[in-house]
């Protein structure tokens, strides 16, 4: 599936309803989802010529490092880099599929589908009184 319908970097917003609930303090939430609002577009693009077997590899390395270092991404620590940068390879390949993907605040798509929360930062609606 290319990311030809959002253009080459697909479609990456802010979803306040797939965002946590709650408060950490110390806004780590917020910059994480502002982060991968950066980062998920280049991954995206990157993607978007890939093979199934590209795709595979990618999916299973971004698994195994989230898994193993997820303590990492959110408390910090030697493998807070590599984690959280397979958390936005993660989201990209999430973003091929129907519907794209929403968590953490974020929603990444490559196409088109309903009820996008995209399509709710589109033209403003007009009020009439």
């Amino acid at each position: 599936m290319s990311a030809e319908a959002h253009g080459p970097l697909g479609r990456v917003v802010l979803d306040p309803e797939s965002r946590t609930n709650g408060t950490d303090g110390d806004g780590f939430r917020e910059r994480l989802a502002d982060w991968l609002l950066f980062m998920v577009p280049m991954f995206i693009a990157e993607q978007r010529d890939a093979s199934a077997d590209e795709i595979e590899s990618a999916r299973a390395e971004a698994l195994e490092q989230i898994a193993s270092h997820g303590d990492d991404l959110q408390f910090g620590g030697r493998h807070q880099g590599t984690s959280r940068t397979a958390l936005a390879k993660g989201f990209a390949l999430l973003a091929r599929a129907d519907g794209g993907v929403s968590a953490l605040g974020v929603h990444a798509c490559t196409t088109p589908h309903l009820h996008c929360p995209g399509e709710r930062h589109g033209a403003p609606t007009s009020r009439r009184p």
